[in-house]
Order: C-alpha cells, then structure tokens, then sequence
C-alpha cells in the first residue's frame, strides 16, 4: 500500500499545527508536530536550540527528520494502522533548500495565505514561544515593522516554492 506524506507550513502566525492536526484526523494519517519531535529527540525548546545553535542549526535538524521520515515513510508508520502521515513544520522549514526539496516531492500545503497581515501579526503575538528574535526586542510599532518584513520575504518565498523557483 503506497504511504502518504503532507508537509503543512505556513505564515509565521498561521495555525499550521491545527491545520495539520485537522488534517490528519480528516484522513485517519498519523500527525507529527516537528518542533515537538526535535525537542523529544533533542532535550531542548526549540527557543533554546536556536539560542544555543543558531538557527543554522534547528534547519539542520529540521531536515534531519524530514529526510530520516521521506527516506523511510513505511518503517515510520509500521506500528500504526495509517496509511500516511502529516508533518506540521514551523514557519521557516522552507528556507532551507534540502528541506524544501524534500516537501516539493511530497505534498505541500502552506497556511496562512488568505490570512490578513493583521490576523497574522495578532496570533503571532499571542505565541509564548517563539525563537523569532524580532518578536521579543523593541517596541510594538518597532516589532510589527520588523514581522511586516518577515511576512513580505515569506509571501516571496512561499510564491517562489511553489512556482518550483
């Protein structure tokens, strides 16, 4: 039986994990929430990691358990009864060119495009946890400018990846 994987990203303030839970459940897949795997596997939050390693680093091992999961998808899901599994992936999984690849050769979904810059910039403050550092310095109108230019370069991105740039 051929085995399914979906790689949901999104927005930086997109609900990507709820999508992709959503998802899962709507198809009877396994969910795997990745910042969740790499902090299982790692010991650390992934703030810290980033902290620790740079954000090099986390997009390492980001694309450590995507390719590990794409490379051997049937023994991932061989204590389940799932015939596919959807990967919820943070916000930048995509700026990483092996990582990207590896979502290109599956199917990708990202979130968060009919979301309004307002919507987004709302649930991301919200977020208590966030490695994004823009998000933690400065004052709101100083913190909103520097999302503003995060969302552009995503939308860019984002576009670009699935224009298969």
């Amino acid at each position: 039986m051929a085995k399914n994987l979906i790689i949901v990203t999104g927005y930086f303030g997109a609900p990507i994990e709820e999508t992709a839970r959503n998802l899962a459940e709507t198809n009877a897949f396994a969910y795997l929430s990745l910042d969740e795997e790499i902090t299982r596997r790692d010991g650390r939050s992934i703030s810290r990691l980033v902290m620790m390693n740079g954000e090099h680093g986390y997009r390492n091992q980001e694309y450590e358990i995507l390719n590990e999961i794409h490379e051997d998808l049937d023994g991932f899901l061989a204590n389940t009864d799932s015939s596919g599994l959807v990967i919820a992936c943070g916000d930048g999984v995509l700026y990483d060119d092996m990582s990207r690849d590896i979502a290109l050769e599956n199917q990708l979904i990202i979130v968060g495009g009919d979301c309004s810059a307002d919507e987004l910039w709302d649930r991301a403050k919200a977020r208590t946890q966030t490695y994004h550092a823009f998000m933690h310095f400065g004052k709101d109108e100083e913190r909103r400018k520097a999302f503003d230019n995060y969302i552009d370069r995503q939308r860019t991105l984002f576009a670009n990846t699935l224009a298969g740039k």
